[in-house]
């Protein structure tokens, strides 16, 4: 009978980037099919690392999924972004700007910049230009042969995956849940690895930790919300306090018997002069 853990990870596929970042850590056969077939040409990846941090110049940090780097130097970017919403242009710009804080050193040359480029996998049209994989160039450098691109942003939309080319091919790999269906034997070798074999202790720690975390923020936001009550509560106790104040004024200045506004304000006769004392009234 399999944990509740086990039953988790049934459920996880390449999308989620919590499991990529188990399947794909120094996984370069997997990361170079990857790219290759978003890229439509044949990529060499030679370095892999899952959830790198940078940080820029005013301590802002990202966290990018997967940074991997061809036999020539050049950076790829691969995010996973199940909510298009956060996968919005400026962003994957920032991200494609950030690679610059590794790649280019003190003294390289303008010419020598390698070349870096970001894809974003994402459920939904993300760029909203209705395609199933939109490209952007967003750096161009001077060459002896000219002008060429240097940067760009890819978006794979993998809710478009309906036809049979190699990218509708490996968009239905990545939402693949079974990894026996998955059609590419990297991708599913590197899935049954994390959910049967090698790195499945790996993941299933992993899980616990997001769990552990998820905990963590639940109560934090109970004790937020529990805050935020009792402030909301002692709000409308001060705001009925004053109003009863208002009140027991209005009927001092109206001469209206104490022994009456005891009975209206349900409070004692010598409450009601004390606190009429404090407002300044006489009774």
């Amino acid at each position: 009978m399999k944990t509740k853990i086990e039953e988790i990870l049934l459920q996880m596929c390449l999308m989620d980037d919590t499991f990529m970042t188990v399947a794909m850590d120094g996984n370069t056969e997997a990361i170079s099919h990857i790219i290759s077939t978003v890229l439509q040409r044949k990529v060499n990846i030679v370095s892999v690392i899952t959830q790198k941090t940078v940080h820029n110049t005013r301590g802002k940090k990202i966290v990018m999924d997967v940074f991997a780097m061809d036999d020539h130097g050049n950076v790829y970017v691969i995010e996973m972004e199940n909510n298009p919403t956060r996968a919005k242009v400026p962003r994957m710009q920032y991200y494609s700007d950030m690679v610059s804080n590794i790649i280019v050193q003190t003294g390289t040359a303008y010419s020598q910049i390698k070349n870096r480029t970001v894809i974003c996998l994402t459920r939904g049209d993300a760029a909203k230009t209705g395609q199933p994989v939109s490209r952007s160039i967003t750096e161009w450098k001077d060459t002896d042969r000219g002008t060429k691109p240097y940067g760009q942003i890819v978006y794979v939309n993998v809710r478009e995956n309906r036809g049979n080319d190699p990218i509708s091919v490996l968009c239905r790999d990545l939402v693949q849940k079974d990894y026996r269906k998955i059609t590419d034997p990297i991708l599913r070798e590197s899935c049954r690895r994390t959910k049967e074999g090698d790195r499945k202790e790996v993941m299933c720690d992993k899980i616990r930790q997001l769990q552990a975390e998820t905990r963590k923020e639940e109560r934090a936001r109970a004790a937020q919300r529990e805050k935020m009550l009792k402030k909301e509560v002692e709000r409308v106790r001060q705001d009925a306090e004053q109003e009863r104040y208002n009140y027991l004024r209005g009927m001092v200045e109206a001469k209206i018997p104490v022994e009456t506004i005891s009975s209206i304000l349900h409070m004692s006769v010598d409450a009601v002069r004390k606190q009429a004392s404090l407002l300044g009234c006489v009774l």
